[in-house]
């Protein structure tokens, strides 16, 4: 039997001691010039982006549990760039890392179905299930109903792995339609609740579900609603550095347990290869060290704000 999602998850960040997870965004114009010599098509490109996002992973594979690869940075190098997604993804478990796809995939029927069985399932090839990118989880839009979750959800239950429903994102323009009223509250309320049915028979161990939601640190003035409203939910809370989240806000989205949310950070792991200065050796070991410090400056910062809030769990 495949071992609960959200056990494992706690499990690694109780070994870690660190709840950050590190977004993997291989945006050309945010890599260093060196690594762009003899990028003239997507096979090179797509070799430069695995090359980045593996000296990242090695910069921070002893501090964080969770790697979160953004699939949309990876698909516009056509297939160059999903062969060096999957290679990514292998390097990440191989470091021990949870990985957790962004792909925000909505759909219904046979097509969520081929979405499921490629990223969290199997695919049956001459009578034989065979992995594609088997990763630990994935983020998925809910806003297709509840038809368009049920093969996502149903990989995860066969597979031990998680799924992260978006509820309250972390972009400026996400109230536009997440705040709309219904009669049932906010529409971003609805969605939690929903959230929240769908988790309470997919419960481990440790008391929660492999069903989790994406709730912007960007909010914090909606996280009491969304941690009363999903108590039982892992939360991915993205926002932290670039798009304006802080630290401080983070025990908001914590059950007292201390446990229930990751925060993600990308930009600002990603550029620490920019703000170290120069590293003697190779452009590779600047990304990696650069990741490493900034990820610990953000490790940091998290836990003065949770022993702040008496919210650090160790």
């Amino acid at each position: 039997m495949n071992e609960h999602f959200a056990d494992r998850l706690i499990a690694e960040l109780e070994r870690k001691r660190c709840y950050l997870a590190v977004g993997l965004d291989p945006d050309l114009s945010h890599m260093p010039p060196e690594m762009l010599d003899g990028v003239t098509d997507f096979a090179s490109a797509g070799r430069a982006a695995e090359k980045f996002c593996t000296a990242i992973i090695d910069g921070v594979s002893d501090i964080v549990a969770v790697v979160k690869p953004q699939s949309a940075f990876f698909e516009q190098f056509g297939s160059d760039g999903m062969a060096a997604l999957e290679r990514v993804i292998d390097h990440a478990r191989n470091a021990g890392l949870l990985v957790l796809e962004d792909a925000k995939r909505g759909d219904i029927g046979s097509t969520m179905a081929a979405y499921s069985a490629a990223i969290l399932g199997r695919v049956e090839i001459g009578g034989r299930p065979v992995p594609v990118q088997d990763v630990d989880a994935v983020t998925v839009s809910p806003y297709l109903g509840p038809e368009s979750l049920a093969p996502m959800l149903a990989a995860a239950d066969a597979w031990g792995k998680g799924v992260f429903v978006l509820v309250r994102t972390s972009n400026p323009g996400s109230g536009q339609l997440q705040m709309l009223e219904t009669n049932r509250g906010r529409l971003f309320e609805t969605v939690a609740e929903s959230v929240d049915e769908l988790g309470a028979t997919r419960l481990g161990e440790r008391g929660y579900s492999n069903v989790g939601a994406v709730t912007g640190l960007t909010y914090p003035e909606d996280a009491p609603l969304l941690r009363t409203a999903m108590p039982r939910a892992f939360f991915l809370v993205p926002g932290l550095g670039a798009q304006g989240g802080q630290p401080r806000d983070f025990p908001l989205f914590l059950n007292d347990d201390g446990l229930g949310a990751i925060v993600a950070s990308s930009r600002a792991i990603a550029s620490g290869w920019s703000q170290n200065g120069t590293v003697p050796g190779s452009i590779l070991k600047q990304v990696r060290e650069g990741a490493e410090l900034a990820a610990r400056r953000s490790g940091l910062a998290l836990q003065q704000a949770l022993v702040g809030a008496d919210r650090w769990l160790w």
